[in-house]
């Protein structure tokens, strides 16, 4: 499918933005930093006066709006994003998602996208997944997660140019979608091995070891029954090893 991708500018369009997020029940997804988000939320966040915000809204050929993201300018030429696939392009999501990101690159002065994926967010996990984004650090309690009523861990995630240019030159991409599945681990801080102390042999407990083996062969009668070589024995006449030499 050939995307095309529009900068909202007017109040009336941002607004209309809102309100179909709204219809379809994805605004606690679309803005989960708030626990009731409203349209002057949306507004004051969407205002692209001062250059600060970039909305993008997604269409087909035929104009049908199939999602929209919002990139708001962070220090070190980083922006934020917020992505929202509508119900007309959930099959197409990270199709979406990765050609907006690629506007910004050409679009904008842009060294990396970052976000925050809600931890129990599966669909969330999947679009970062799918557009080559890396875990940087988990944030307690950063997101109000609607299904559960209330604020759980999210996850920041980043994105470089090169990160997404080696996920869209794959020959197969691994397109996650939107169903089934579950969310990917969250690596552990890798355990410093314990170094290990080498303790000094003594004379006298290298005595004492050897001392406890040759009362032990002596118990069990190996001494008696096993020769290795013929010269063990001081009788010529009864010589024998164990394979009857």
């Amino acid at each position: 499918m050939k995307l095309r991708y529009r900068q909202c500018l007017g109040k009336r369009v941002r607004a209309a933005l809102f309100q179909q997020m709204e219809e379809e029940g994805l605004l606690p997804f679309a803005m989960s930093a708030w626990e009731k988000p409203t349209l002057k939320d949306w507004l004051a966040l969407t205002a692209t006066n001062s250059g600060a915000a970039v909305l993008l809204r997604c269409e087909d050929e035929a104009g049908r709006i199939l999602g929209c993201g919002l990139f708001t300018r962070r220090p070190y030429r980083v922006w934020h994003f917020d992505f929202t696939a509508f119900r007309a392009g959930f099959s197409v999501a990270a199709q979406q998602a990765r050609g907006g990101f690629a506007w910004m690159f050409r679009h904008r002065d842009c060294t990396s996208v970052m976000g925050v994926c809600p931890a129990p967010n599966r669909h969330a996990w999947r679009l970062a997944e799918a557009c080559g984004f890396r875990i940087l650090a988990r944030l307690p309690e950063a997101c109000f997660y609607a299904r559960k009523g209330n604020y759980v861990d999210g996850v920041l995630v980043l994105c470089t140019r090169e990160d997404l240019n080696t996920v869209m030159q794959r020959k197969k991409e691994v397109i996650m979608g939107f169903g089934g599945g579950g969310t990917p681990s969250i690596p552990e801080p890798t355990p410093v091995p314990k170094q290990e102390v080498q303790k000094p042999v003594t004379e006298a407990a290298t005595a004492a070891r050897q001392n406890q083996r040759d009362k032990a062969a002596k118990a069990a009668g190996i001494g008696r029954s096993i020769y290795t070589s013929p010269l063990n024995r001081a009788d010529g006449n009864t010589r024998k090893t164990l394979l009857g030499q």
